[in-house]
């Protein structure tokens, strides 16, 4: 697992073990991936907090569970407050939708309408 997927997961928090970023998104009755555990959850974090202090990056890195609730969250210090909201929205919105959010952000660089990544 490389670490700028491992930040992704942490960041976006929808972690999941059994399904790739690649993959068509399931039915919306079905949960998002399988549900995380505690001390997986742990460990993510820990390795997002290395990720960020190693780059300077001040953080807020929330984990959801599979049905978008708060396993996890933490403000390194220094980060503006305001990140604390945007962190759970962005990792809401990867549970939500069912993909990472990087998928939003390299449709609006090609100039794709948003619909595109969310079909």
């Amino acid at each position: 697992m490389t670490w700028k997927r491992l930040l992704s997961m942490a960041i976006g928090a929808a972690l999941t073990l059994a399904a790739s970023a690649a993959a068509q998104a399931p039915p919306p009755s079905l949960a998002y991936g399988t549900p995380i555990t505690l001390e997986q959850a742990k460990k993510v974090m820990a390795g997002a907090e290395a990720e960020a202090k190693k780059n300077s990056w001040g953080m807020v890195i929330t984990i959801l569970d599979s049905g978008g609730n708060v396993v996890m969250m933490q403000r390194m210090d220094g980060t503006q407050l305001g990140s604390v909201d945007v962190a759970r929205d962005k990792a809401w919105s990867a549970v939500a939708f069912r993909r990472p959010t990087k998928v939003f952000e390299d449709a609006i660089a090609r100039g794709a309408p948003t619909s595109a990544c969310c079909a």
